[in-house]
């Protein structure tokens, strides 16, 4: 069983020494904190089990252990702000350590490992209490654009809110999982912040979207932020059978091969103005603290931006917009080539566009003399979106890659899926809107679901021969 040496390190059969205190996963659920969980537990000499709730166990034994010796906790400030999350007296922290360590010493004994990972959720709530047990705890903080948390979420527990701490979010506001999700993201992305603030020289800042799109160089980053050794070619190897089942953590992973980058973004689809605005203005304020893109009022609609990440040395607006007007400058590039996902679009759009006559003119009036911007996602994230500008009254297409100018009076956006189903018959634009596959836009003279945006919806509709 393992004891407190004199140098404060753990000692025993197979146990960590100095230096080799734990390491905790900082992290909100759906923030990839199982794939980092796998990444650490495949080094040969890191152990990562799934979700212990040991950081939750020790704020429980530390209101014991102040019983026992009769040591309340501290409600003065101290210098590494422990005070914050209830600091404990000496002999409480020792007390708790003596209480850990054995189940860190008995899972690192079994797997043949040296030190402990743990990756719980909330654990950051109690990062000072970790850090008085453990001093020489690290610190891995996890981040996730909140957008795409919201859409994992769903996608994770699509029939009501549950597990991954979801529940105390359930009905606040009532029947708005996109808001409740959102005040879960700002929660515990907030405590992960402040955990990062108080003890900067103990925290690594990792970004899901940098894990996925560069998962070599940033598991590279955190063996040496904890003093591991490195371990070329960890990433390819990461998904090996010998991790433990049993216990919480993402269900998906066991049936994933490789790191994929391919869910970035997939945020994108989901309703941002279901989110109230004092909410929103907090999650934008937290994502710009992280170097996110800002979720605006047009967030869904058009092309996506090419990276939710934002770029170290941001351009100021001024800079932007002299951008813009080079890029109005040059000269039209050549006729670009569709993907194949893109084709069956560009087909209807094309046809639609010949059959048009007077009798069409007649049935939608000045909605058949508008313009219209349709654009299709690109089924992955690195890929550009496909977009087709109609001009109505010329009876004109043009189609293209990656970003358009919002320069039409309204504006469809949707996955290459949705429309897919969409143009095969297999849904209807009323249930495409309702889910939230498709999404309206325009210059601000009729909002989603209005008579102008049903009208204009309508006329689409006759024009791409779909289902109403």
């Amino acid at each position: 069983m393992a004891g407190v040496g004199a140098d404060g390190g753990r000692t025993g059969n197979g146990g960590a020494r100095a230096g080799d205190d734990p390491v905790f996963v900082l992290c909100a659920g759906r923030s990839g904190s199982t794939l980092l969980r796998f990444l650490l537990d495949a080094h040969p000499d890191l152990a990562c089990p799934p979700e212990t709730r040991l950081p939750w166990l020790a704020r429980q034994l530390a209101t014991a252990w102040g019983v026992i010796e009769n040591a309340p906790p501290s409600a003065d400030g101290s210098a590494d702000g422990s005070a914050a999350d209830g600091a404990v007296s000496a002999p409480v922290a020792a007390g708790l350590r003596r209480s850990l360590d054995p189940m860190m010493t008995s899972y690192l004994e079994r797997r043949g490992k040296k030190r402990y990972c743990d990756k719980s959720l909330g654990a950051a709530q109690h990062a000072g209490l970790l850090r008085q047990i453990w001093p020489g705890a690290r610190f891995i903080c996890l981040y996730r654009h909140p957008m795409d948390v919201i859409a994992s979420g769903i996608e994770a527990s699509p029939w009501g809110l549950t597990s991954y701490g979801f529940e105390p979010y359930i009905g606040v506001p009532p029947d708005n999982n996109v808001a409740a999700l959102a005040r879960y993201w700002l929660d515990y992305t907030t405590s992960i912040v402040r955990a990062e603030e108080r003890f900067t020289d103990h925290c690594l800042p990792v970004r899901y979207e940098d894990l996925v799109t560069d998962p070599d160089g940033q598991i590279e980053r955190v063996f040496g932020f904890i003093g591991a050794t490195p371990a070329p070619g960890i990433v390819a190897r990461c998904f090996g059978p010998e991790h433990q089942r049993f216990g919480p953590g993402d269900y998906k992973i066991w049936n994933t091969s490789r790191v994929r980058a391919d869910s970035v973004g997939r945020g994108w689809a989901m309703p941002a103005g279901k989110i109230p605005g004092p909410l929103l203005a907090r999650v934008n304020e937290l994502a710009e603290v992280l170097g996110y893109v800002q979720v605006g009022e047009h967030w869904g609609t058009g092309a996506r931006p090419a990276d939710l990440r934002v770029r170290k040395h941001n351009p100021s607006r001024a800079a932007d917009e002299a951008q813009a007007a080079e890029r109005a400058d040059e000269p039209a590039q050549a006729p670009v080539t569709l993907p194949d996902w893109a084709l069956a679009v560009d087909r209807r759009v094309r046809a639609g566009l010949a059959a048009v006559g007077q009798e069409f003119a007649r049935a939608h009036g000045t909605r058949a003399k508008e313009s219209v911007l349709l654009f299709v996602s690109a089924p992955g994230w690195a890929d550009a979106d496909a977009w087709w500008r109609l001009d109505l009254a010329a009876g004109t297409v043009t189609e293209g890659l990656g970003d358009a100018a919002a320069d039409t009076d309204w504006s469809l956006t949707g996955s290459a899926l949705a429309w897919d189903r969409l143009l095969a018959g297999e849904s209807n634009l009323g249930v495409a809107f309702r889910r939230g596959d498709l999404r309206y836009a325009d210059q601000g003279d009729a909002g989603a679901g209005s008579v102008g945006a049903d009208t204009r919806v309508a006329m689409l509709t006759d024009l791409l021969g779909v289902p109403r």
